[in-house]
């Protein structure tokens, strides 16, 4: 840990900690503005929304607001494929991680999924390819190895670039299966190919396996990233499921569209009434 995220954590506590004193609605510490911008919309309450930049500054945050004594607050982070989460919930600190690895695995999982597609695909050839839920199966398949990859990655501290990885040129547009050996060539690449390609290939494969296999709570599967699942969706709206150009099928674009899509079911799913619930639980028991 350096010095310089050490000022961070601390700025974020003491300004929430400054604010609440002219200002006393719950408060909830996100990772980015997109999480405010899609809280924000679905929850008419008056809560005041905190981002903190990164998923580790939010995590330390909690943890000194909680040290505190704070009240109503709770922090709202992705899950991701280390053990930083588990870790919080194992110390009983008020965080709801999204429900899956991160927010847009939580909302593909949902309603919002299939909305995008009937939206921006053929009815036709989404039909054909058999509906929506066997077009989300396929593509949920095709990035199971990249889920093995990616928990692999933090347990070995290989330190693999995954983002540097388009995704989407590695699958197959006609079957949506990941081409395996060029995505483990590239990722290995990343790291001048140490690891080497055929140790990852026998994690995505699942010949080799991490010691802990990542999994939600809430039991939403299977476990993966939203956005590796998005770019495998984008293949898929321009050509399977539709004839959509490029330049609207790429994945930060496509996450834009789930999260404005999710505005009308984050508000009635599960997940939300849990955040209402403790925000409101927290503020009864402050009386």
């Amino acid at each position: 840990m350096t010095e310089k995220s050490i000022r961070e954590y601390d700025r974020v506590a003491d300004r929430i900690r400054l604010h609440r004193q002219i200002d006393k609605s719950p408060v909830v510490i996100v990772e980015g503005p997109s999480d405010v911008l899609l809280l924000n919309r679905a929850f008419p309450h008056k809560w005041t929304f905190f981002p903190a930049g990164t998923r580790l500054v939010a995590l330390q945050a909690v943890r000194d607001l909680n040290g505190w004594g704070t009240r109503e607050f709770i922090g709202v982070v992705d899950r991701d494929f280390d053990d930083d989460v588990r870790e919080c919930e194992e110390q009983g600190l008020p965080i709801l991680p999204y429900e899956n690895a991160d927010i847009e695995a939580m909302l593909a999982n949902g309603k919002a999924y299939s909305v995008l597609l009937d939206e921006l695909g053929s009815s036709e050839k989404i039909s054909k390819g058999g509906g929506v839920r066997a077009i989300l199966q396929a593509t949920q398949k095709a990035v199971e190895p990249i889920a093995r990859l990616r928990r692999a990655n933090f347990e070995n501290q290989w330190g693999l670039a995954f983002d540097k990885v388009d995704v989407a040129s590695k699958v197959d547009p006609k079957t949506l299966q990941l081409k395996l050996q060029p995505y483990c060539a590239a990722l290995s690449a990343t790291v001048s190919h140490d690891p080497a390609q055929s140790l990852l290939l026998d994690y995505a494969t699942g010949k080799k396996t991490p010691s802990h296999t990542p999994s939600c709570p809430h039991g939403s599967e299977p476990y993966y990233r939203g956005r590796d699942l998005l770019a495998v969706t984008g293949v898929a709206l321009r050509a399977l499921a539709g004839s959509c150009p490029r330049n609207i099928t790429d994945a930060e674009h496509l996450a834009k569209v789930l999260r404005l899509t999710a505005t009308a079911f984050i508000y009635h799913s599960k997940w939300g009434s849990e955040l209402v619930e403790h925000l409101q639980a927290d503020a009864s028991d402050g009386k």
